[in-house]
């Protein structure tokens, strides 16, 4: 069974027109009571006089007398007045279609006392009762009350308009983007909470966006990557089916170079995918030395660098304080930055690992004296695949995914990680990582 659901206009219009219903309720019985109290008081007044008056005339004149005036009062008030004498009603004055002391009126009692001796008669004033007489009075106000009320409504729709068309607008915009249109925007309109629901909305639009131009870059990136091995691979594995060429060693490692490089490739896509997932990298958190693991990684690529002639030194206070770190992933964060300083940097140079405290974080450097990074460059050398020498070849120039994969390491232990030029000549990576906390665990 289908649910019925009113739209948004409906249920502000009905808000709308509830809550105005309820003010002009609650000010009618308001003024109901209001009138009411005003006529309860006028009426104790006025019985008090109807009493003096009536007890002049039958104290002087005698019953005639009280009976004329009495007449005279209920022609003015409207109201009823009733003598009795020994439980006998002696007098009964009221207008034939208002007997308010049978309607059970207002009523006040009295005793009228006789000078000569006479009988004392047990008076009763009566009026109307105020059911009558608000509604009386309230009549002329009903003609201004419904103008109101549709005002106020007429106001309420435009208001409402204001807030359902922003809504309206966001919901066609999110059908939009739902069916593959990633450029769906909205105008933001209407109050300031329906539109910073628009710009939510336009912000996580283009967010998603981008992650699906990001997808399908990396999507091209890897095919692009993968392209070059296999197709060496496939050419010297079909010379060597059909006969073409001899497996010789020279050629075997070729193939096996890259069987290799495919293989790095694919660990560093393993690798990216977990800095980059939504659960994020699983850290095996300690106390970490900077300067134990500078002089481990400066140690790994000793050989490396005397081949090519390049000094590696490393620079850290014996004061530093430790790092909490993963020490295979900040290792392999090191190693991915010496790597990446030792291709760029020409025999005769040299490269400084240098780390200090700084702002309650540790910091680490990566100094070399290579050729340097162009300043429109350095914005995105830490993206995928991306290689400021686009000329430099696969094999000796890495999967270009190096420095991104240290980024998401970087600050998946909540550091962060950049790059800025050398007062010296050459390029300074740095990154960061948080002091270990004494009361941490071990």
């Amino acid at each position: 069974m289908k649910t019925l659901r009113l739209g948004i206009w409906l249920h502000l219009l009905l808000a709308a027109a509830v809550g105005i219903a309820l003010a002009f309720a609650v000010m009618w019985m308001g003024v109901q009571v209001t009138l009411d109290r005003y006529v309860r008081d006028e009426f104790g007044t006025e019985a008090v006089q109807v009493e003096s008056v009536l007890q002049s005339y039958y104290a002087v004149l005698g019953l005639r007398a009280a009976e004329d005036i009495a007449r005279e009062v209920v022609a003015k008030s409207g109201g009823q007045v009733i003598l009795r004498s020994s439980g006998q009603v002696v007098l009964n004055v009221h207008r034939s279609s208002r007997a308010a002391c049978a309607e059970g009126g207002m009523s006040s009692a009295f005793v009228l006392e006789s000078p000569f001796g006479g009988p004392a008669l047990q008076g009763q004033f009566c009026l109307p009762g105020t059911a009558g007489v608000a509604p009386e009075l309230l009549r002329p106000l009903l003609l201004p009350a419904g103008v109101g009320f549709l005002g106020a409504l007429a106001v309420s729709l435009l208001l409402s308009r204001r807030i359902v068309l922003g809504v309206t607008s966001t919901a066609r915009a999110a059908r939009r983007f739902a069916a593959g249109d990633l450029r769906a925007r909205v105008e933001p309109t209407g109050p300031r909470e329906i539109a910073d629901l628009g710009l939510e909305f336009n912000r996580m639009a283009q967010h998603l966006a981008e992650a699906q131009e990001q997808r399908q870059a990396l999507v091209a990136d890897v095919a692009h990557e993968l392209r070059t091995p296999l197709t060496v691979l496939r050419g010297y594995v079909e010379a060597l089916h059909d006969g073409v060429s001899a497996p010789e060693p020279a050629l075997l490692e070729v193939i096996h170079t890259q069987a290799v490089q495919l293989q790095r490739l694919v660990d560093d896509l393993q690798e990216l995918a977990q800095t980059e997932s939504s659960t994020g990298l699983a850290l095996d958190l300690h106390r970490l030395q900077l300067a134990e693991a500078l002089t481990t990684a400066a140690a790994s690529f000793s050989l490396s660098a005397q081949e090519k002639g390049v000094e590696i030194v490393v620079e850290a206070p014996e004061d530093l304080p430790a790092a909490r770190a993963d020490e295979r992933r900040i290792a392999q964060v090191l190693h991915n930055l010496i790597g990446n300083a030792l291709r760029y940097t020409p025999r005769g140079g040299s490269i400084t690992l240098h780390a200090l405290a700084a702002d309650g974080q540790v910091r680490t450097e990566v100094r070399d004296t290579g050729v340097g990074i162009a300043p429109e460059h350095r914005a995105r050398v830490f993206d995928r695949f991306y290689r400021v020498d686009p000329s430099r070849a696969r094999e000796t120039g890495g999967s270009g995914l190096g420095l991104t994969i240290a980024q998401g390491i970087v600050q998946a232990h909540g550091g962060a990680i950049g790059v800025e030029p050398n007062p010296g000549g050459g390029s300074v990576f740095w990154f960061t990582l948080p002091v270990w906390n004494q009361d941490g665990p071990a």
